[in-house]
């Protein structure tokens, strides 16, 4: 997120902060001492911690997924709904303070609407985005520029790409012009005034332009690797052009004592608090369960765990007891015709996944890790996908990073993917790391629920 985004919440939410306070103010006659009483102080705080829940659930932070106009103004309209209901509940409902929610409503509504319209205006002009140059016009090249501009990230601008052959110079990689050679590097930089020079060329011993590069450099623009690029970009590592040497010498994969046991505490702190807020949830899912079909509440199977050991997973059953009648492994989908009526609810809402919090305070699974597969999966995705035993070096989670960015995994193709994911991950895993994947893994749940 550039800091012109991280800027532009904080703004927003000493605006909310400074509603808040004003109206309360108002309300009681130029005077802030009915803080001083819980009830008024819950009322102010009530206000502040839901509209930010609430934003972020309605995935009102999560500016680089808003893709068009409609978007966004739909978007701004959920934030009107969102902010005038929670004062509405919190200030008339609950506090009978009807006036401190229609001051709330007249100050922050106008400075949320102008401060959201110009941030959109702002950050489509080139002038808020670092410029970008690919060297290369290869498969490389063109995945990551894909990728930014499927993903319309709002702090990068592609100006062009560099070839090889002055042959291509002229051509266009999608909407983007091949601007000159390796050679023009300097030229282009200064011309268009490129901030990043995107290094993406196969074979650089051969080809790598080095006193250009080394000229640029020193200049104060970025070269850069095209895979660091890729994995900022799409929260995931390219693991097709991944080496050995690579892994060794990354930095990251940090996986210390100390790390360790931090992580350990987390999540049998969570586990526990997980355990007594679902506990009515659980027996409710249970007593459905029995009515709804034949065949056990709870359902065990051996999954692959950290280190390639295997272990037993509890969930809720979601499926008909036939479900593997022939005895052979099939790939689970994302609306498995062999759910039962109620499992499509409970896997739909992550309901089923509950008694696995069990399998947290056992300590065979973390809160937050690569979701575990079967060892009849697991030995036929290792004979295909290079560095699949990797994401065995931590332990499985109840949810993770591929489970928040990626569809339902359902064949092979898709394990690469969740591949990719699951090695970001373990790069950059650390408990800031786990609760914003817990954050979202909340939204995600939310959004299947509310049907986006």
């Amino acid at each position: 997120m550039r800091g012109s985004t991280v800027a532009y919440i904080l703004l927003e939410d000493v605006a909310l902060v400074g509603s808040v306070l004003g109206a309360f103010w108002f309300a009681h006659f130029g005077s802030l001492a009915a803080l001083g009483e819980w009830t008024g102080l819950l009322s102010v705080l009530a206000v502040i911690v839901g509209v930010k829940t609430l934003y972020f659930l309605a995935g009102l932070y999560d500016f680089s997924q808003i893709r068009s106009r409609n978007g966004f103004w739909g978007q701004l309209t959920c934030a009107f709904v969102i902010a005038a209901a929670l004062a509405w509940i919190t200030w008339c409902a609950l506090f009978d303070q009807p006036l401190a929610c229609a001051t709330f409503l007249s100050i922050f509504l106008p400075v949320m609407l102008l401060g959201r319209v110009a941030y959109e205006y702002a950050t489509r002009r080139r002038g808020f985005r670092k410029r970008l140059l690919f060297m290369g016009v290869g498969r490389e090249a063109q995945r990551t520029a894909r990728e930014i501009i499927d993903l319309r990230k709002r702090d990068l601008w592609i100006a062009g790409f560099l070839a090889e052959d002055a042959e291509q110079a002229g051509w266009r990689i999608g909407k983007k012009p091949v601007l000159g050679t390796y050679d023009d590097v300097e030229r282009i930089v200064e011309e268009h005034g490129i901030e990043r020079v995107v290094v993406a060329i196969p074979d650089r011993r051969k080809r790598l332009p080095l006193e250009p590069l080394l000229r640029v450099r020193l200049k104060g623009v970025e070269v850069v690797d095209e895979a660091r690029v890729h994995e900022e970009t799409a929260g995931k590592i390219p693991i097709e052009e991944l080496r050995p040497s690579w892994l060794i010498f990354s930095s990251g994969f940090v996986n210390s004592r100390l790390q360790r046991f931090n992580k350990r505490v987390f999540d049998v702190l969570v586990a526990l608090v997980g355990v007594v807020a679902s506990a009515p949830l659980a027996a409710v899912a249970a007593l459905a369960i029995k009515l709804d079909s034949k065949g056990p509440i709870l359902y065990r199977q051996k999954r692959v765990g950290q280190g390639g050991r295997e272990f037993e997973v509890y969930k809720f059953r979601s499926m008909r007891t036939d479900a593997e009648a022939g005895g052979k492994a099939v790939w689970a989908k994302e609306n498995d015709p062999r759910t039962t009526r109620v499992g499509k609810f409970l896997r739909k809402s992550r309901i089923d996944e509950i008694p696995q919090m069990w399998n947290v305070l056992q300590g065979t699974m973390s809160f937050v890790g690569p979701r575990p597969e079967r060892l009849f999966f697991v030995e036929k995705l290792r004979e295909q996908i290079p560095f699949y035993d990797q994401r065995h070096a931590v332990k499985p989670g109840l949810t993770g990073w591929a489970q928040v960015r990626f569809r339902y995994g359902s064949d092979e193709t898709d394990a690469v993917e969740k591949l990719r994911h699951d090695m970001y991950y373990i790069k950059h895993q650390s408990i800031l790391f786990d609760l914003r994947i817990l954050l979202h893994t909340v939204r995600v749940v939310f959004d299947k629920n509310m049907g986006r």
